[in-house]
């Protein structure tokens, strides 16, 4: 049997029902998640970062789980949910009714025009870092160079408000 791997993945919505599109989504994810075992971060607001201005907030949260296969073939995976909870061709960081971000898939590294691992940006990110560091404050992911409440420490963005 293949070896499994650490994955983090960001779940965010601003369009819709954005809560029962995120419970939606952790639910289908623990379809992917080796023996079914997944740990959700809790909720948090956060307005919009980048993309058209007037923007509705985000809710955004973190998903850790373990997961055998491919970055690429969970990559795909998490695209076609993104399709089927409805989101649409739109500008770069505009709203969406789901985006599903792959943070980290154990050490794998990529840089190719589909998938580069790690994010190149979620360690800046506020609303990624408060959900990780709700989940565990001391983690350290791999390659970063500090746990993850350092890094929201040293974020410039807002600290996102927990719902």
């Amino acid at each position: 049997m293949p070896s499994s791997e650490s994955v983090a993945i960001a779940l965010g919505s601003n369009l819709g029902d954005s809560l029962a599109t995120l419970t939606w989504a952790v639910s289908a994810l623990k379809t992917m998640a080796e023996g079914g075992a997944l740990r959700c971060s809790p909720w948090f607001r956060s307005a919009a970062v980048g993309g058209p201005p007037n923007q509705p907030d985000y809710i955004n949260g973190v998903v850790l789980m373990r997961c055998c296969g491919s970055p690429m073939a969970l990559l795909q995976r998490l695209q076609a949910l993104e399709r089927q909870a409805g989101r649409q061709p739109g500008p770069r960081w505009g709203p969406r009714v789901l985006d599903l971000d792959l943070l980290w898939f154990g050490q794998w590294r990529s840089a190719t025009p589909e998938l580069l691992l790690p994010h190149p940006r979620w360690q800046q990110r506020s609303f990624v870092l408060a959900p990780l560091v709700a989940l565990d404050p001391r983690l350290v992911a791999p390659h970063a160079p500090c746990s993850c409440e350092e890094l929201l420490c040293n974020c410039a963005l807002p600290y996102p408000q927990l719902l």
